[in-house]
């Protein structure tokens, strides 16, 4: 079975949370990703759950540039049907978006690669990922919020507007993976960044009768 998305959803908000909203997944071999933007002095993310079930952050999967944050969290085989996301935080922030995006025949010990960060203050925030053919490229942007973004050559967008006070642009896309990725946005006037990327990777291969016989086993 073939990785593919399955959904995505967003909200955004400001205050002091939780903030929630609803997300269906459906398929098999799935994986949960949640893309999470937000502006703030000092408060953090201290936890995100889908249908009441813990997720977990990706390692190495968050970063910051001064106030302007952004993370990436999953959850294994998450339940199918409508479910609420909730993402608690440290405290009361200035701005926050949220993405979730679930994928259908993805791995189910470890659905992701390496993650990787990027900060920046220019048009174009970018961040390059390592990855393989039969994977897909998740990315996540925080951006401060003037100017018109756009997503970069053979990505598809997933989610890109202004939060609940405009204060930043919550922004994600996807990529067939390659060797090397690069995740680009391109922003109309040069402004503060931060971004995330990691690779989704597919359903185990089974080996095959042929693999068996070339490696000489069962001979």
């Amino acid at each position: 079975m073939a990785l593919a998305i399955d959904a995505v959803s967003s909200t955004s908000g400001n205050g002091a949370g939780p903030f929630s909203w609803s997300h269906t997944c459906s398929g098999s071999d799935r994986v949960l990703f949640v893309g999470i933007s937000h502006y703030d002095s000092s408060d953090t993310v201290s936890g995100v759950t889908y249908n009441s079930v813990a997720m977990t952050a990706v390692p190495s999967g968050a970063t910051n540039n001064g106030q302007f944050y952004v993370s990436l969290w999953y959850l294994i085989a998450p339940a199918t049907g409508s479910n609420t996301v909730s993402v608690s935080m440290t405290g009361s922030v200035f701005d926050i978006g949220m993405a979730a995006i679930s994928f259908t025949g993805s791995h189910q010990t470890t659905p992701y690669g390496t993650a990787v960060t990027a900060t920046g203050s220019s048009t174009t925030p970018s961040v390059v990922a390592s990855s393989a053919s039969d994977e897909i490229v998740l990315d996540t942007l925080t951006i401060v919020h003037s100017g018109t973004l756009s997503v970069g050559a053979d990505q598809t967008s997933r989610w890109n507007t202004n939060t609940t006070n405009a204060f930043i642009k919550m922004a994600g896309s996807t990529e067939p993976g390659v060797a090397s990725t690069t995740m680009s946005w391109s922003n109309s006037t040069s402004q503060d960044w931060a971004i995330v990327a990691v690779p989704v990777k597919p359903t185990a291969t089974g080996v095959t009768l042929r693999q068996l016989c070339l490696t000489g086993v069962g001979t």
